[in-house]
């Protein structure tokens, strides 16, 4: 097995300052001081009027805290989310108490099938919220996410995954729950942290969830310690630089690379991870870039999550494309450290490919 290249995280050299901050504040976890400077930080970059920042210990924790708040308002039971998704998407719902209705995605976003859910809810009054789910950072606008909850009159529960960088900005009046991942995989990463972001009146709720509940909730513990901020804050401020680099390999992929492999609605420049649809056989591609040591692999899971055993008993809708993509669609890390040539020598062995 090749393991994965990805971007790097901030060198210990770039961490020491707030390594040195955590030591001289002698405060560990429970929102401490980095951790209320990271939220100030990125409240400022993002400008959501009446919203604020929650972190936590995962993406997972996000969800889970999210899906659990949820559970506490509301006495409908279903919950509809794409099967194309991560184990965290169910599993966050199930957990907290709903059943997830799985949907097919659409063929050009890969995103939730939004006729099929005006369907579902035509059908079934118990449907509590939905989840909305980002493939691999790809941008979802949230103005109109804001929209389909005013439509559907349903929360709506956004796992924007590896989507920070693509998050609009300054939005005034944001009414749906936002989560991301920090894992180490993600664009930018940190320690396998995540982030929530959601109106202000949902936030204190949110925040006692993650600290066991604080005898107000049945809780866990989520918090994000002062050493993730201490990570989360080396890595943001290199951001800049790698966002440069990936913009000039994502330049060469779709310059280059033949227009049979381009999936030119999905892929974007600010990923550390390309996407390409192909129907040559997949041994034959993965033999192909074992000379580069890239290891391709399928999103999220080797399959579907209403195909996994765990999950099979759950309602569900038709698959044909989500079927279709998780055995065409394949995806490979972007190493920071190849030069740009190598990335052009990658496109041209890939168009030789028969």
């Amino acid at each position: 097995m090749i393991k994965n290249p990805q971007f790097e995280l901030a060198k210990s050299s770039k961490l020491l300052k707030y390594l040195r901050e955590v030591e001289k504040n002698k405060i560990y976890s429970n929102f401490g001081p980095l951790y209320l400077n990271l939220k100030k930080k990125f409240e400022n970059k993002f400008n959501y009027k009446n919203n604020q920042i929650i972190f936590t210990s995962s993406g997972h924790s996000s969800l889970l805290a999210i899906t659990k708040y949820l559970r506490s308002k509301t006495k409908k039971n279903y919950v509809i989310c794409p099967s194309y998704s991560f184990y965290s998407n169910p599993l966050s719902i199930i957990d907290a108490g709903f059943k997830p209705i799985f949907v097919d995605i659409n063929e050009k976003d890969l995103i939730l099938n939004f006729d099929l859910t005006k369907k579902i809810l035509r059908k079934n009054k118990d449907i509590a919220f939905i989840m909305i789910v980002s493939p691999l950072g790809h941008k979802i606008n949230v103005s109109k996410l804001n929209d389909l909850k005013n439509k559907f009159k349903l929360p709506i529960v956004y796992d924007a995954a590896d989507n920070f960088l693509n998050l609009e900005k300054n939005m005034i009046d944001n009414k749906i729950f936002i989560s991301v991942s920090f894992h180490p995989t993600k664009t930018f990463g940190g320690n396998e942290s995540g982030m929530i972001l959601c109106p202000s009146n949902h936030a204190k709720h949110i925040k006692n969830l993650i600290n066991f509940g604080v005898q107000k909730y049945i809780g866990f513990n989520g918090k994000f310690s002062e050493y993730d901020a201490a990570i989360l804050l080396a890595n943001y401020n290199q951001l800049e630089k790698r966002e440069r680099k990936i913009r000039l390999i994502h330049g060469i992929f779709n310059k280059k690379l033949n227009h049979k492999y381009i999936f030119k609605d999905l892929n974007n420049k600010k990923s550390n991870k390309f996407m390409f649809y192909s129907e040559i056989n997949r041994r034959k591609i993965q033999e192909c870039l074992n000379k580069f040591k890239i290891q391709i692999f399928s999103l999220w899971s080797y399959k579907s999550m209403h195909e996994l055993k765990i999950f099979q008993k759950y309602q569900k809708t038709t698959m044909r494309i989500t079927n279709n993509t998780k055995k065409n669609l394949h995806t490979f890390f972007l190493n920071e450290n190849f030069s740009l040539k190598k990335f052009n020598d990658i496109c041209l062995k890939l168009n030789n490919l028969k």
